[in-house]
């Protein structure tokens, strides 16, 4: 999963938000000790909805379907993907309005600034001049995005080609998403019910 849907599964707690977004940048135990409890809670849902989307088996379906020199780096092109069938089919997963969460979630960045990494505190001033948001179904968008994969990337990779993985298995990928999506929907709403209980029961201690 990719930025879009980790802030949508996170729900609408901006610390959990938060935590979807730090995901990616907050490594081990004694890190995420370092955090506020319920943004805690956003970076563990995080680690949890990349281990159930890897393991789902629409996705590890479509992982094997596509071609060989593919199959070590489609993973990185489907999470952008994912984003890309989010955006199209946003109105059966959330009611309130794409350009407004979207609003939403570039003031939550832009608030906390203050406490994010570097990198993604340039994330999120890039991600606000792009308005990112809206346009994860825009081709030239998500060619620029999976050039900067590519070069990112330490070894050779065909990351820059991943529109190649669209234009071939535009259905397949749309298929796998629409499978995945709402299982995703309901064990990130069960981890989290989980997470509150626990607090609960165990206190601000």
């Amino acid at each position: 999963m990719n930025h879009l849907a980790h802030a949508l599964l996170a729900g609408a707690h901006p610390d959990h938000r938060l935590g979807a977004f730090l995901g990616d940048h907050v490594k081990g135990r004694l890190a995420l000790e370092s955090w506020p409890s319920e943004v805690a809670a956003g970076i563990r849902l995080h680690r949890k909805i990349d281990g159930w989307s890897d393991r789902h088996p629409a996705v590890h379906a479509l992982k094997t379907a596509v071609p060989k020199y593919w199959r070590r780096h489609c993973g990185i092109v489907f999470d952008v993907l994912f984003d890309t069938m989010l955006v199209r089919h946003w109105n059966r997963f959330s009611v309130q309005p794409l350009h407004r969460f979207g609003n939403g979630l570039d003031a939550l960045l832009l608030e906390r600034d203050h406490q994010l990494p570097g990198r993604l505190r340039k994330f999120g001033a890039w991600a606000r001049y792009k308005r990112l948001w809206t346009r994860l179904d825009d081709r030239q968008l998500l060619s620029e995005i999976l050039q900067l994969l590519a070069r990112r990337h330490a070894r050779p990779s065909p990351l820059a080609d991943g529109l190649e993985l669209l234009d071939g298995m535009d259905a397949e990928i749309e298929r796998a998403f629409l499978r995945m999506f709402p299982d995703l929907l309901e064990y990130s709403g069960a981890f989290l019910d989980l997470e509150a209980e626990e607090r609960r029961v165990s206190g601000p201690g």
